[in-house]
Formats: structure tokens, C-alpha cells, sequence
């Protein structure tokens, strides 16, 4: 306010009415003192003086100081000057935003009123002053002026000039006739002599455009494009939403997706609704720090001379915009490197749509010009099947069914992969589907199947597009995780890998989720697509050194070694434990907060263990291998993995023989024995007991010993029955030599179980429940649960159905609490006998059909006994 009226007085009374209208507030004056004081210090202070006067305050201050002053003193020097377009350009430069901002009140709109019709009127005048020579720029200011005043006919005929200057004749005829049917609708009347007499003169025959330019820049095709129905529908979904705001979609995906070929099968199937014409830019090389390479060749396109293209982006930009604002362009931005490189780009005209891919994820967009997300993941099965089919035919494909799920499976469902494959197969028509899938299966080091000559479609070549442009601490972080063997990394073991911080290893990490080459997925797990591994391990055997990559898959077993050790502790705190040195510099162990974290750890990382022993055998880390199958033992063995364990445990032996570690030997003999024994090997499990039994013999360990007696007795007594209940006495000895209460207990409920089978009922009964208090006591459920289940099995040999059907339900209840899946299957299996037994077949139905849910869970095929059994009592 006193800034509009520099150099005379105002009134305090109308300070006050200005801000404050006609409801001045108590203590506005002290207030308003507040901010005389403050604009003295902070915004007058070096460019002159705010004085009180009697007649009011007085800004105090140079012409060149104020803004508006100098504005005006720029539009009247403008009025003078031989050439006004350098003094109205350069005060068109000093506006920032709208006057008066945030202030209310009729003093406040009237005086901005008038300050934007001064703005507008010296941008009319700069218009018309440059509209001889730069003509996109005139077009550029006004446009946006022409919307904001759609009945002022004074801009109006300026736009239309200068449209008509510029080559854009039919343009400025369309606009004549918006702004007519505008004052038709708006004031009832028909434009004035000035719009009328530039009318008739843009008709003559020699001002008329004969046909606007309608590009049509869209690579080819592809013609064997197949599936991506749902993507399909969502682009087609966003294109339709546009609404008042420009819409876009920015596809990203890892290498080799299929990205570029999505677009372009959208782009093409959709042309129609774009009858303007579609512009292509292929952004991969261009540069990402200049968009006015893409610009000029998108203003060509849309048939803007050469003469008429201005040098500086930001003009163009303007005018790019300006050429869309009244058609239906199509724009696909094909391989963005980044957000910044694509928002000169975009179209910003409601009606159109610009379509970006990128092998990086472009959130950016997302927050600040609102486009839509679609990440890319491979193809389903049935899709990649097509892929397939559309190159080859059904016909070959039927021929060799295996062949083609193999193909499928090493190509890891990946577009550009499965389309080498079948360029290959179909120039070879002769070629058997099985020859390539063998020369796939060496996929797993070396990606030299997916090798080719042109550079656009050798997978190596498109890997590395994304891999040359990360940082080198995060290009070194992709290359260890070359050397996990699955596709699935707890963040720990990502930081292991790299020797880093957990906050270090989520950063980089992050890094290599928004380039794709990973993918973090909800659960925080980093997924690692197979081939993209094999690249990194690739580019880890050409730039680091054998030493490098050893140490960093020492830190990787020693993750999985400590953290399962760690997991055994949350989940089986009463399991023995084995000596351990201290893990490896920079490796990351999980912490547990409970046995369920820990058992959610198992679940997901017992798949990966035969992997990791591979690896450690091939390094000849022998103790690792014995002591990271012992780690997984107890987990596997409760969820029933017994074809697992004994592959597990097979390699672990062969590592503790080649160590001469007899308790290492010991531990892998007993954990075969027991299962062979629940596969019903029994000759076999009795072999591997009493081999652990002779190695023990010449350790100091009698709790180990101890339990190799203990799980020595189910297989004995099916194979060589008459000394169980010796081995159960033997282990209950050791058990008490080594201080192992829990063991004890369990050694007396395991020799009662014999005892019962002897037809000793009483004692043995007495004895169960003696050792079911001292596991209770002790806090061990699964002990508990098997004492329970003894008692059933007891109480029901006496005829005591009912007691003994609620002592198998507290048995299960309890087996099943601490994750003992398999045994809780068993007990259930076992009351549902009793309750048939005792006839009550609908006792015996639900007892076994949750059974078979125990068994289902555990993916075990008894599971499918159990209901035969069920339909065989079901069938009339």
C-alpha cells in the first residue's frame, strides 16, 4: 500500500481501512505500529526510509526501488522509444505472481484489478511490438492472456495476427471463431470492426493455410505382440480420465520388460482418438540436461518453420504448449532417463496424452504433475506361452510340451529373453524346442544363450544401460548380489553381503529399486530377477577380484549361520547348541523379537539353504556347510521337510567327514536317522542311530548322546523290537549325567510310552504324568504336548475314551502353539482312531479333518491319506 503511493503520505485511518475494511479490530493501531516497525528494519532499511509525517506514514525510497514504480516508468519510456519491446520486456519481468496477494477487502480488489490490466495492457503492446520478428514468443504471451480475457477483442485480434504471422493461419481462423461464438454467448453481440475487418482480410485466398501438419512420428508396430490385457486396460482407463488436467502415464520396469513394446501397441491400437497426430521422441540418447533438441523436432513435426523455432527452451516449451492447446496429440516419450528430462516434454492440453517409459520408477512425476504409475513386472505363464505361440505357432510349441515350460522357466518369464529365444527358434525351423533348452540351462552363470549381434535387443547390452549409470557404491552393492543364490533378500543379508550399515544397505538399495535392476517388495525383501543376478555375478567376475567375492559370500553364510542360531534361540530355547566362532567383519544378524519373527524367518529362508550349501561347499567352507544344516534341523524337522532334511543333511555329512569332526558327524547320523525313520525307512534310520551312537561313544557330550538314544527307540521297535525301552532308560541316565532336566522328562515320558506297550499301564501312566508337570514346570510346550499325548494313548489302551480324547486335544492344542505341526497332525490322526474305536465316527471325521489341514499346511501327502481314510467311512 505505501509502496503504491511512494513519496506522499497516508493517512492511518486508511492504512487501517485497507487492511481491515470497514471492522478495524481493538488494538489494530498498536498492530499496525508492529508492522511499520518491521518493514522499517526489514524490507526499507537499504533502499530508503518509512518516515511518519502529519499527515500519515510516507515511503521514502528511489524509483528503482519499487517494483510498480519502476513498471510504469518502463511502459512510459516504452511509449517513446524507437523499438518498445526491450523496455516492456524487461518490465513484463519484474511481476512475480498476483499484486496485493493474501489481502482482502474492495480497496485491495480494486487496486489489483487495476494493476492487472496495467500488466496486460504493456503485454499487448510488447505482443504486437515483436510480433514481426518473434512471433512464437507472441503467440507464446498471448495465449495464455487470451484465455484469462476471453472477451477482450483487442488481445483477441493480436493472437489472431500473430497466429495468422507465424504461418498458423487456420489456427487463428479457429480462434475467430471461438472468440465470436464466445461474445455471442457471453454478451449477445457480434465482434467488433476491428475482429471483423482481420477476419475478411485472413480469408482472401492467398492468407489461408491449405492443411495443417498432422504428425505421425510412431516406430513400427510389433505384429506378434501378446498379452498385457489388464495393462492394457488401465492405460486405456487413464487416457479416457483426462478431465480438466493433461493425462500421463509413465511405465517403468526392469530391463528388458517390455516396456517400449507396450507403448507403442497402446500408442497404435489407440491412434484414432488423437486425430492431431502423434509425436515419438526415443529419449535414451538424448541429452538429459536439454529438451530442445526433442522440442524443435516436435515443432517441426507439428509444421512450425524453421525460421519461426526459437532458440531458448523456455520459449519453446511455450510454444509447444501453445501448438497443443487445441488438438488431440498422442506424445510417447520412449526411455526417460528421469523426471526432469520429461516435464518440458509433456502435454499439457486436457485432450491430450503423453506416454512415458522408463527403466527408472518416475515418482517424481507423480507428485508434481500428477501422471499415473504403471510398473511392469514379467509375464504370467499363459502370457509367456503366447509370446511364444505368436512367434512359433501352437503346433511346435504342443510338439514338445516339457521343452516349452523349460524355455519359459529359464528365460524367467522375461519378454526380450523369450523373444530371442523364439528369433532364434523360428529362423531355425528344424530345431528342437529340447536342443535350446539345454543350451538354457546353463543360464544360471553365463547369459551368452541371450547373446546377439544388434546391440538393441543383446540382453548383456540392455542390462548394461541400467547397470553404467548407478554410482559406483551401489553399481558395487548390484554386483554382490550376484552372488545370492535365490531371488529373495532379507535387507540383512543385502547389508552382509556389501559389508554395510542396515541404513547404508536400504539406501543403496532404494537407489537400485527406482533404476528396477531390484525390486523391494512390502515385506521389505529385496527381489533379485534370476538373470539380472547372473548379469551382476557376470560383472563381479570381470571387475572384482576372487578374494572380494569369497569374502563376501563368507559374510553371507555367516549371516544365514548366525541369524538361524539366533532364530533357534527365540523359537527353541531348550534345543542344545553347538560352539561357534564370532561371524566375519560387516555382517549384519538378524535380531528376534519373539518366536513368531522368528519362525517367519525360517519359513522364508529355508528354501534358499540347499543353495547356500552348494555355494559353501564349492568355496570348501566344510564347517559352515555341517553347522548351517544343523542351524535349519529343528525347523525342518517340525514342519515335517524330512525329503529336504535329508538332502540337507547328506551334503552336511559329506562336509563333517571331509573335517574328521566326529561330533559334527554324530549330529548329521542322527538327524538322517530320524528322517528315514518318519519316511518310514526304518532299517535305514536304525543304521544312521547307531553310527551316531559309535561316534559318540568318544565325545564328552551326554545330552546329544542322550537324544540319539531317544529317537534310536520308533525306528527300533518296527525294525528290531525288544530293546526300546533300554535305550529309553540309557537316554534318561545321560540326560540326568548331563543336568538336563527337560531331557529327563522327556527320556521318562518316552520310557513310560514303552512301558504301556509292555501293558504296563499303571506305572506307566503314573510316570507320564510326572514328566507332563515337570515339562509344564518348565515352560516346554512341545515336551508337554508329546507327555499329553502319552496319557491319551494310555488312558485310552484302559477304555477311558473320554478322558483320553480331552488329554489328545490338549496334546495337539499344544504341539501346534509352538509350530510342531507335523506331531499335532499325528496326535490328531490318533484321537480320531480312538473316537472310531470307541464309535463315534463324527468325532473321528473332525479329528482327522483337521488332521489333514496340519498336513496340508506342511504341503505333506498324508495329508491326502488321511481324507481317504475320512471317504471311506463317508461312502454308504
Amino acid at each position: 500500500m505505501l509502496a503504491l503511493e511512494a513519496g506522499h503520505a497516508v493517512p492511518v485511518d486508511a492504512l487501517l481501512a485497507r487492511v481491515w475494511g470497514d471492522r478495524v479490530p481493538p488494538g489494530a493501531r498498536r498492530t499496525l505500529h508492529t508492522i511499520i516497525t518491521r518493514i522499517r528494519h526489514e524490507v526499507v532499511a537499504d533502499h530508503g526510509a518509512l518516515v511518519h509525517q502529519p499527515g500519515g506514514y510516507v515511503l521514502d525510497a528511489e524509483e528503482s526501488a519499487v517494483d510498480v514504480s519502476r513498471f510504469r516508468a518502463l511502459v512510459n519510456d516504452a511509449a517513446t522509444a524507437p523499438d518498445p519491446a526491450p523496455p516492456l520486456g524487461e518490465a513484463l519481468t519484474l511481476w512475480y505472481g498476483d499484486p496485493l496477494a493474501g489481502l482482502a477487502g474492495e480497496w485491495a480488489e480494486r487496486t489489483r484489478q487495476r494493476l492487472r490490466d496495467e500488466r496486460k495492457d504493456a503485454s499487448l503492446a510488447w505482443a504486437r511490438a515483436v510480433t514481426g520478428h518473434d512471433t512464437a514468443g507472441a503467440v507464446a504471451v498471448l495465449s495464455p492472456l487470451a484465455e484469462e480475457h476471453p472477451l477482450d477483442e483487442l488481445v483477441a485480434a493480436a493472437l489472431i495476427e500473430a497466429l495468422h504471422a507465424w504461418g498458423r493461419t487456420a489456427e487463428a481462423l479457429v480462434h475467430f471463431a471461438h472468440v465470436r461464438r464466445t461474445l455471442a454467448d457471453e454478451l449477445g453481440v457480434e465482434p467488433g470492426t476491428v475482429l471483423q475487418r482481420l477476419h475478411q482480410r485472413l480469408l482472401r485466398p492467398e492468407a489461408v493455410e491449405t492443411v495443417r501438419p498432422v504428425p505421425a512420428q510412431l516406430p513400427v508396430d510389433l505384429p506378434c505382440f501378446t498379452g498385457r490385457a489388464a495393462e492394457m486396460g488401465r492405460l486405456t482407463a487413464i487416457a479416457a480420465g483426462a478431465g480438466t488436467t493433461a493425462p500421463a502415464c509413465a511405465i517403468s520396469g526392469p530391463p528388458g520388460v517390455g516396456k517400449s513394446s507396450l507403448a507403442l501397441r497402446w500408442a497404435h491400437l489407440h491412434r484414432r482418438r488423437f486425430p492431431d497426430g502423434q509425436l515419438y521422441a526415443d529419449l535414451r540418447t538424448a541429452d538429459p540436461d536439454d529438451a530442445t533438441v526433442v522440442l524443435t523436432r516436435f515443432l517441426r513435426g507439428l509444421g512450425v518453420r524453421e525460421a519461426h523455432i526459437p532458440a531458448e527452451a523456455e520459449l519453446q516449451i511455450g510454444l509447444f504448449r501453445s501448438m497443443l492447446a487445441t488438438r488431440r496429440i498422442l506424445v510417447v516419450l520412449d526411455d526417460a532417463r528421469s523426471a526432469e528430462q520429461v516435464r518440458p516434454l509433456l502435454a499439457t492440453a486436457p485432450q491430450c496424452f503423453t506416454l512415458i517409459t522408463s527403466r527408472a520408477k518416475l515418482s517424481g512425476l507423480a507428485v508434481t504433475n500428477g501422471a499415473h504409475m504403471l510398473q511392469l513386472d514379467v509375464l504370467g505363464d499363459d502370457d509367456a506361452h503366447g509370446l511364444l505361440a505368436a512367434r512359433l505357432g501352437e503346433r511346435r510349441l504342443a510338439a514338445e510340451p516339457e521343452a516349452n515350460r523349460q524355455i519359459i522357466r529359464q528365460c524367467g518369464r522375461l519378454p526380450l529373453a523369450l523373444a530371442i529365444v523364439a528369433a532364434r527358434l523360428a529362423q531355425h525351423i528344424d530345431l528342437p524346442l529340447a536342443h535350446v533348452a539345454t543350451d538354457l540351462s546353463r543360464v544360471d552363470t553365463d547369459l551368452e544363450p541371450f547373446a546377439h549381434n544388434d546391440p538393441a535387443i543383446d540382453l548383456r547390452t540392455v542390462f548394461e544401460r541400467s547397470y553404467r549409470d548407478l554410482p559406483e557404491p551401489a553399481a558395487r552393492l548390484f554386483r554382490r548380489l550376484g552372488q545370492y543364490p535365490g531371488p529373495y533378500l532379507p535387507m540383512s543379508a543385502v547389508a552382509s553381503l556389501g559389508a554395510l550399515t542396515p541404513d547404508s544397505a536400504r539406501t543403496l538399495s532404494a537407489h537400485l529399486d527406482l533404476t528396477n535392476l531390484v525390486d523391494i517388495r512390502a515385506t521389505g525383501r529385496l527381489h533379485l530377477h534370476d538373470l539380472l543376478r547372473v548379469y551382476a555375478a557376470e560383472q563381479a567376475r570381470d571387475t572384482d577380484s576372487p578374494a572380494t567375492r569369497r569374502a563376501a559370500t563368507r559374510r553371507l553364510l555367516d549371516y544365514y549361520l548366525y541369524s538361524a542360531c539366533a532364530a533357534n534361540s527365540a523359537c527353541y530355547p531348550q534345543r542344545e547348541t553347538v560352539r561357534l566362532g564370532r561371524p566375519a567383519r560387516g555382517v549384519a544378524v538378524e535380531r528376534f523379537d519373539g518366536d513368531a519373527s522368528a519362525l517367519r524367518w525360517f519359513a522364508e529362508e529355508s528354501v534358499v539353504l540347499p543353495a547356500l550349501l552348494s555355494e559353501a561347499s564349492k568355496l570348501g567352507l566344510h564347517q559352515h556347510c555341517w553347522q548351517l544344516t544343523w542351524a535349519f534341523a529343528e525347523f525342518m524337522q517340525r514342519r515335517g521337510l524330512w525329503g529336504q532334511t535329508l538332502r540337507a543333511q547328506t551334503v552336511a555329512l559329506v562336509a563333517a567327514d571331509r573335517l574328521n569332526d566326529r561330533l559334527a558327524q554324530a549330529l548329521c547320523h542322527n538327524s538322517l536317522a530320524r528322517a528315514h525313520a518318519k519316511l518310514g525307512r526304518d532299517h535305514m534310520a536304525v543304521e544312521h542311530f547307531e553310527r551316531a551312537l559309535e561316534l559318540h561313544g568318544g565325545l564328552d557330550e551326554p545330552g546329544l548322546h542322550a537324544h540319539v538314544h531317544l529317537g534310536l527307540t520308533v525306528s527300533l521297535s518296527r525294525a528290531q523290537p525288544g530293546l526300546e525301552l533300554h535305550h529309553s532308560l540309557r537316554a534318561l541316565e545321560l540326560f540326568r549325567l548331563a543336568g538336563d532336566a527337560i531331557g529327563e522328562a522327556r527320556a521318562l515320558n518316552n520310557a513310560s510310552w514303552w512301558r504301556a506297550q509292555l501293558g504296563h499301564y499303571d506305572e506307566a501312566l503314573a510316570d507320564c504324568r510326572w514328566a507332563q508337570r515337570l515339562l509344564a514346570d518348565a515352560g516346554y510346550a512341545q515336551g508337554e504336548g508329546h507327555a499329553w499325548d502319552s496319557i491319551a494313548y494310555i488312558l485310552a489302551c484302559k477304555g477311558d475314551f473320554t478322558q483320553a480324547a480331552a488329554c489328545y486335544e490338549r496334546a495337539a492344542e499344544l504341539l501346534h502353539g509352538c509350530d510342531d505341526l507335523h506331531p499335532a497332525a499325528e496326535t490328531l490322526s490318533r484321537l480320531g482312531e480312538m473316537h472310531l474305536r470307541a464309535g463315534d465316527v463324527a468325532a473321528a471325521l473332525n479329528a482327522w479333518k483337521r488332521a489333514a489341514e496340519f498336513y496340508d499346511a506342511l504341503g505333506n501327502v498324508q495329508g491326502d491319506a488321511v481324507r481317504m481314510r475320512m471317504a471311506s467311512l463317508e461312502r454308504p
